[in-house]
């Protein structure tokens, strides 16, 4: 990512030495060098003086702003206030500066580049789409992408999870507390109306959650919403994550259905982890599907793509994996403490789950230990 110079003007020493400090520690280290100021008259004359463009981030105390400053190539301007303020609704928008500084810095680098007329705040990660998929509900499929997420996170990549499907297990993704939750709604809007407004407005709407340590967007909880996307819809939602290049690995967690949304997903996957359990049903829905896909245009050079992975293995496989267009690659155990549980935080507990996880073939090839990068 090439840097943008961000101009703090702000009289509150102790906010300044935070924005700094943060930026400096942070992720926003590939995307700033910050230049702060206390009085109007050092910052004024440092504006003036720039011979680089520049993102303005002025206290609503230096208000009004000097004509000199407007007649400046800067990149944008946007105001800081200590009061709780809309962000994205005019053409300077008014920032509340007491929130999370995450959260103050996305709505920089996200209105910079819905503005800009120049190069995108980007980053220069280039990302593998990973599918979880199953051909039969509670494969646990839901389970095993965040724990895949948290996993690749750990060491130390950058992972975007996704919940595609039509009824999400939103109390494993989502905090109560979480006050806007209307992200993922917003993200298909701006897809259906304006590919490059949906680009720019990923950092606006992303959320880290707190425990597994991936980025998502909150608010897929509409059943209807997802009934209707379409493969163009997907599409685009998964290139505006891409085209972020904040991101090692975008982790689709899909629907067991072969509806659009899901088929342009396994399409868009580099690779797939499909799950199936050691039981009549799975193995015969999982059997079926696979033909069904294998049958498909595209499917017999998509098919090298599937990892199939048995969970909720006990030690023996009773049913017969020869003859199956994909070989059993891995298997995920039995975790009698997950049978019945009060909390939805309680299976989320890294253990013997997640370390068989990290120890599949398709988890090391993801994650190349000689290189420290995804492997393509």
């Amino acid at each position: 990512m090439s840097k943008m110079k961000l101009v703090l003007l702000d009289d509150d020493a102790y906010f300044i030495e935070m924005v700094t400090a943060y930026v400096r520690t942070s992720e926003y280290s590939a995307a700033f060098t910050v230049s702060a100021f206390t009085t109007r008259e050092h910052g004024f004359a440092y504006i003036e003086q720039a011979s680089e463009a520049f993102i303005l981030l002025a206290h609503e105390r230096f208000m009004p702003l000097p004509e000199r400053v407007f007649e400046k190539r800067h990149g944008c301007l946007m105001i800081v206030t200590d009061l709780p303020a809309a962000a994205d609704i005019v053409e300077y928008p008014v920032l509340c500066k007491y929130q999370p500084l995450n959260r103050l810095l996305s709505h920089v680098v996200s209105h910079y580049n819905e503005f800009t007329a120049s190069r995108l705040l980007k980053g220069n990660r280039s990302a593998q789409v990973i599918s979880v998929y199953s051909a039969a509900g509670g494969s646990g499929k839901t389970m095993t992408a965040m724990h895949l997420a948290r996993e690749l996170s750990l060491t130390g990549r950058k992972v975007f999870y996704l919940n595609m499907e039509e009824l999400p297990t939103v109390a494993w993704i989502e905090r109560e507390e979480e006050p806007d939750k209307s992200g993922f709604s917003r993200m298909l809007y701006y897809g259906k109306n304006d590919p490059k407004l949906q680009a720019a407005k990923v950092d606006q709407y992303k959320r880290k959650h707190g425990t597994m340590g991936f980025d998502y967007f909150p608010g897929n909880h509409e059943p209807l919403e997802l009934a209707e996307m379409s493969s163009k819809d997907v599409e685009a939602l998964v290139q505006s994550v891409l085209a972020s290049g904040a991101y090692d690995f975008v982790l689709l967690d899909l629907d067991t259905s072969l509806h659009p949304r899901v088929v342009a997903s396994l399409q868009l996957s580099h690779q797939v982890l499909w799950l199936t359990l050691d039981e009549y049903v799975h193995w015969n829905k999982m059997k079926g599907r696979l033909q069904q896909l294998y049958s498909m245009p595209w499917g017999p050079d998509w098919m090298h793509k599937v990892s199939l992975v048995v969970n909720k293995f006990s030690g023996t496989l009773s049913n017969e994996s020869s003859g199956l267009p994909v070989a059993v690659s891995g298997y995920l155990p039995y975790i009698p403490e997950w049978k019945s549980y009060g909390r939805a935080d309680a299976i989320l507990v890294r253990g013997a789950f997640s370390e068989s996880l990290a120890a599949l073939p398709m988890f090391r090839s993801m994650v190349s230990e000689e290189t420290g990068h995804a492997v393509v």
